[in-house]
C-alpha cells in the first residue's frame, strides 16, 4: 500500500472512522467515505472537499459491491463489529 492508493472506510462519519480518514489523508491516501447515514456522510464530505461519498448498508450487499468498487483496501470502522465485520468482509472479497 502506498500514497494515492484508494482506501473505502465504511463507517468514515463516526467517531474512529473520521480519525482513519485524517490518517489516510496524512499519509497520501485517496479515502472514500462509506457509511449507511447518508447526511453523515454529506457533513464529513462538507468538512473534507474532493472526497468521494457512497451510501451502503451491510444488509444489502449490492451496496456495499458499489461502495468497495475500485478500492485498493476497505478499512471497517462501523460497528458493533459482530454486525458489520462478516459482510464488510464479504463484500471486500468480491471486489
Amino acid at each position: 500500500m502506498g500514497a494515492g492508493q484508494v482506501v473505502t472506510v465504511f463507517g468514515a462519519y463516526g467517531h474512529t472512522g473520521r480519525f482513519v480518514v485524517a490518517e489516510l489523508l496524512e499519509r497520501g491516501f485517496v479515502p472514500v467515505l462509506a457509511g449507511r447515514d447518508e447526511g453523515g456522510l454529506r457533513a464529513l464530505a462538507e468538512s473534507r472537499p474532493g472526497l468521494d461519498t457512497r451510501q451502503a448498508t451491510v444488509d444489502d450487499p449490492v451496496s456495499l459491491d458499489r461502495a468497495l468498487a475500485g478500492a485498493d483496501a476497505v478499512v471497517n470502522c462501523a460497528g458493533p463489529f459482530a454486525t458489520t465485520a462478516a459482510p464488510v468482509i464479504e463484500a471486500a472479497l468480491r471486489a
